[in-house]
């Protein structure tokens, strides 16, 4: 290959590369009100100018996992398969979406306010997208532990988009879950390691899992501790991990701490393992331990707020339509809340945008203003002047100017419902927008740089041409006579 075609060759392939709440407040029964609430103790506070409610465009458990299993028990070492559907009822689609799950093994019927045991959590399904009142199959595996005591076990399911939203469920308790179906484990374990649910304490205090999370001093070191017990006859050794969330530990993001230690354990008795939390930047906060015995978990998740800190947060920006028609009224949304102790936080700011496949913008919204404890919501409703059936929909929060979350999310017709799909082909939703985000926007530069592609393609298809012919030899001449 020469030069030429080895500079054009590589600079196609680089540009083909750019194709390439404190709700801890919430009890069992119904909630309505899922990731905040206005603080105990504090009067109630008047909704603040040009923001509306909430729950007139997000509903708490629209989205629902209807699951199954094909057998009631299962032997310790196999595998139990669960299937079904995950409903969205919402009258909009849902996208970026995950389907999370706890395993409870049953406790007996005491009510000591701490639920079942917690032997495993984990994101059985993401990157889901549902259309509008419509539903999509659900299909995952469990294995369940050699070592698993037998026993009655439950599988309780959450539904978040973005890891962050919550629409079925709360994924950092215990007793407020969505759909579950129970089984048993049959096998010949009787004994393990585990954590005692009734043994943990903060900062000495007795923790209670479905009871409002305690409240702790904005400045000082909060110390977890949980006590593991051994009903085994012989000692044994067990691995705790602790990881430490800033509100809850669907984003890997949100940890703030962790460590891990091995611990020695009698027979018939107990230790305790503690995580002490220094950190002092946010207003809630979820410890969660994992211990690991032969192949089994046991795992406790403890929050608790601190008192005197706030930070405001964003809870499902959407729009009430998909896709955006030309002429028909549409509506952007999002809800928001502060998360901290205080009923009011004054100089907030969520920027709300909906751009093209080209970084476009094609409705943004600014509110500014005070957040409350309890969830509020901002909408904006406006007619698009041509129809999309594949765009972005960015919110972005503000203390002040101080940026605190953002969310962004991508509506596409191909992964949404074809059937509502109304252009030709082309580069799927996300690969458009990264290439926008590369060129800072401009659809003007796609457009360029497409054309640059374009032409690449047919120079290199050209050389390819001209090289295969070969040389021209010129006209073909008599060879000379014979000497004689």
């Amino acid at each position: 290959m020469d030069v030429f075609n080895m500079k054009i060759t590589k600079l196609l392939a680089g540009s083909l590369l750019l194709f390439a709440p404190i709700i801890a407040f919430a009890q069992a029964g119904t909630v309505t009100d899922p990731d905040g609430g206005t603080p105990v103790g504090a009067p109630p506070t008047a909704a603040p100018t040009n923001t509306v409610s909430c729950f007139d465009y997000y509903t708490f458990g629209s989205v629902q996992a209807n699951l199954t299993a094909p057998v009631t028990s299962a032997v310790s070492g196999t595998a139990i398969t669960f299937s079904g559907t995950i409903v969205n009822n919402n009258p909009y689609p849902i996208v970026d979406g995950s389907l999370y799950v706890k395993i409870f093994k049953s406790r007996g019927s005491k009510n000591d306010g701490n639920g079942p045991d917690v032997v495993d959590q984990f994101v059985a399904m993401g990157d889901i997208t549902i259309p509008a009142k419509g539903s999509i199959p659900a299909s995952f595996a469990w294995n369940v532990p050699s070592y698993a005591q037998s026993g009655d076990y439950q599988l309780a399911t959450f539904f978040t988009t973005s890891r962050k939203f919550n629409l079925l469920g709360l994924s950092f308790t215990d007793d407020v879950v969505g759909n579950t179906v129970p089984f048993r484990v049959s096998g010949e374990q009787k004994t393990g390691v585990m954590f005692s649910k009734s043994g943990v304490t903060v900062n000495g205090s007795n923790y209670f899992f479905a009871a409002f999370p305690p409240r702790v001093s904005a400045t000082d070191p909060a110390k977890v501790t949980a006590t593991i017990k051994n009903t085994t006859n012989q000692s044994q050794q067990a691995t705790v991990s602790w990881t430490v969330y800033q509100w809850d530990a669907l984003l890997r993001k949100n940890a703030v701490q962790e460590e891990s230690h091995t611990v020695t354990v009698p027979a018939g008795g107990s230790v305790p393992a503690s995580v002490t939390v220094t950190d002092t930047n946010y207003p809630v906060y979820l410890a969660v331990g994992t211990l690991t015995w032969k192949d089994t978990k046991s795992i406790v998740g403890i929050r608790f707020v601190r008192d005197g800190v706030d930070r405001t947060r964003i809870n499902f920006p959407a729009v009430t339509t998909f896709p955006l028609v030309k002429g028909q009224e549409t509506t952007l949304f999002s809800c928001l809340h502060n998360s901290g102790s205080s009923a009011v936080v004054p100089n907030g700011r969520l920027e709300l945008s909906i751009l093209d496949t080209a970084g476009n913008v094609i409705r943004d919204y600014v509110y500014t203003g005070a957040v409350t404890g309890a969830m509020m919501g901002v909408a904006d409703t406006f007619i698009p002047a041509r129809s999309y059936d594949a765009f972005r929909l960015e919110a972005r929060l503000y203390d002040g100017d101080n940026f605190i979350d953002e969310a962004v999310l991508d509506y596409d017709c191909n992964d949404i419902d074809p059937s509502t799909c109304t252009g030709g082909g082309g580069l799927p939703t996300t690969q458009l927008f990264n290439l926008s985000s590369l060129l800072g926007g401009s659809s003007g530069s796609i457009t360029v740089i497409i054309a640059i592609i374009v032409l690449l393609v047919l120079i290199v298809v050209a050389r390819k041409f001209l090289h295969s012919s070969g040389p021209s030899a010129g006209p073909t001449m008599a060879p000379p006579p014979p000497k004689v």
